[in-house]
């Protein structure tokens, strides 16, 4: 086993052989084929998918040319997604995403996101109450807005379409102030749901997710997102300087809604992420809603502050103003953690404080290459030049939702 497998297997767990047939590794597989099923079905309600998921479909590439699926648009599987920093293939890992797929509304060509939920879990309930005309017009409400809840005839599921969106860290911050206003977005988002007696109980930064239509200039590809949807050419980009995009929570699987005239139960805590907190370790119950404070302050710590070691990820300059509230955030003692109130009472403070130099300062690795550090700062101060006379702020903040 490589290093790679032995990484995603820690993260999500054993590996399993996947169901495609040796001489073509790019075929539908048995959960691809539950969509190909449903194909009539979901187009009946204006929802088209990739020619791959077609009745019928027949490969434009040669299946006994080795890997011509690759290069090819109708070889490409839509769950396989770039997980915990690993890429994962398609016939050598596990599909994570079996449940989720892309499609075109025909209305409007919008590519959306349509997701299987067993009715049972009850996160249909959840994610379109976040949904609602109530909450929709909230500019608090970060989570992510469902567009139709699809039952499944004859089946206990029901299909979730919401607008498909990127992973947060593709492509990558290019500013101190880009990555504070995801963060801001996503402090605001998790207050929205305790004021709302919802706890999401998996915040990570793996659901977490970027609505960044406004970024591109052409559609990029859901499997292939460095790629434009027709296949014809790379998706380029402007900066989220620029264009910002909109950030939301995702995936309400594990959230729970609590009754708000009952006390709060307590909940064993979730591995998230990669990381299980304190309380998760010893196996000892608490309050759900401090369990997610500390979550989404391992998720400032390791991505941005200290890294993660096991995974490589070397952390980025520039966020050391954020250290106190993060280290208040992640103690081990759940009832001494902020509440999601102090927390974004706390981060509205500090920003406040954050010069904007340094909010337009570069968002580094900071294991960048030594050589290329002086190149890509003298860059850095041109196009940060460009950007003022433009008028962007120093922290970019999507425009109201309508």
């Amino acid at each position: 086993m490589d290093n790679n497998e032995s990484s995603f297997e820690r993260v999500v767990g054993p590996l399993i052989q996947g169901d495609r047939p040796l001489s073509d590794p790019y075929a539908l597989d048995a959960s691809e084929e539950w969509w190909t099923e449903h194909f009539e079905f979901l187009k009946e309600h204006g929802y088209l998918m990739r020619s791959r998921y077609h009745p019928g479909w027949k490969p434009s590439y040669d299946p006994k040319v080795l890997y011509g699926g690759m290069f090819a648009e109708d070889g490409q599987n839509s769950i396989v997604r770039r997980s915990f920093g690993i890429i994962s293939i398609t016939h050598q890992l596990p599909c994570k995403h079996y449940a989720i797929m892309d499609a075109l509304r025909i209305s409007d060509s919008l590519v959306v996101a349509m997701k299987r939920v067993k009715i049972s879990t009850g996160e249909d309930q959840i994610a379109t109450l976040f949904s609602n005309d109530a909450h929709n017009s909230d500019p608090h409400n970060h989570c992510v807005r469902i567009i139709e809840v699809l039952p499944v005839p004859g089946e206990n599921e029901k299909i979730l379409v919401m607008a498909w969106m990127r992973e947060v860290m593709d492509p990558r911050f290019r500013t101190v102030g880009e990555a504070v206003q995801f963060l801001k977005e996503m402090v605001e988002g998790l207050q929205y749901m305790h004021q709302n007696n919802v706890a999401h109980r998996d915040c990570s930064i793996n659901n977490m997710a970027m609505e960044a239509n406004a970024m591109y200039t052409r559609q990029y590809h859901p499997v292939r997102p460095k790629k434009r949807y027709d296949w014809s050419g790379r998706a380029l980009h402007h900066s989220r300087t620029r264009c910002p995009p909109r950030y939301y929570l995702i995936d309400f699987g594990q959230s729970r809604m609590y009754d708000s005239s009952q006390p709060r139960p307590t909940e064993y805590a979730l591995k998230s992420g990669g990381y299980t907190p304190p309380e998760g370790l010893a196996d000892t119950p608490c309050d759900p809603f401090a369990t997610d404070v500390f979550l989404l302050g391992n998720l400032m710590r390791t991505t941005f502050l200290d890294g993660d070691t096991w995974m490589e990820e070397p952390g980025i300059s520039g966020f050391e103003f954020l250290r106190p509230l993060v280290k208040d955030m992640v103690v081990d003692d759940p009832s001494k953690r902020p509440t999601m109130d102090e927390v974004v009472s706390r981060f509205s403070d500090i920003i406040d404080k954050v010069p904007w130099w340094k909010l337009r300062a570069r968002a580094a690795k900071k294991n960048e290459f030594l050589l290329v550090k002086p190149f890509r700062a003298v860059y850095h101060v041109f196009w940060t030049a460009s950007m003022m006379l433009l008028l962007k702020p120093a922290i970019p903040s999507p425009k109201p939702l309508q």
